[in-house]
């Protein structure tokens, strides 16, 4: 079991809202008390250095201000090249497509374009296997033609032995 003050019981007596048990415990443990002196060092340096810029006069704070309308007036011009190249890249996708060579379509009579497809359904029907599969059919059939030859085998053997 740990004997010493958490996080937050350190955090309230930082803060003084402690209760009498904090309060003793660090009279008598040695390591919360360093614990707490260190929070205590690390909240007092911020509080000095947040004073130290509060108190800055006014002529850092104007050079300040010209340092950054300075660095934003340098960038200013960045978003007009961005502009220029978007409108180029525009320009140049709608030449590609302007200059481009539509394919030439085959412009069959409507009967015989009607035709065609009929008869390249009716081969698709006929088939006892789909197209895309046959290229699977032929595998399959290898293994087994393997397979049976390797029980041929495996038969032949055993009648040898008898």
């Amino acid at each position: 079991m740990n004997n010493h003050l958490s996080e937050d019981q350190i955090t309230e007596w930082a803060l003084g809202t402690c209760d009498d048990f904090v309060l003793r415990h660090l009279e008598t443990c040695r390591g919360c008390s360093l614990e707490a002196e260190e929070l205590r060092r690390a909240l007092s340096g911020f509080r000095d250095a947040l004073q130290a810029v509060a108190q800055r006069d006014q002529s850092f704070w104007r050079n300040q201000q010209v340092t950054f309308r300075e660095r934003a007036s340098v960038r200013d011009w960045y978003p007009m090249h961005w502009a220029w190249l978007v409108a180029m890249v525009m320009v140049l996708i709608t030449a590609i497509f302007l200059i481009r060579t539509p394919k030439t379509l085959r412009n069959y009579p409507s009967d015989a374009a009607d035709n065609a497809l009929l008869n390249e359904i009716q081969g698709d029907l006929s088939r006892e296997v789909p197209q895309a599969l046959a290229p699977a059919v032929l595998i399959a059939e290898e293994r087994n033609a393997i397979l049976m030859n390797s029980v041929g085998r495996q038969s032949q053997k055993v009648q040898n032995k008898k």
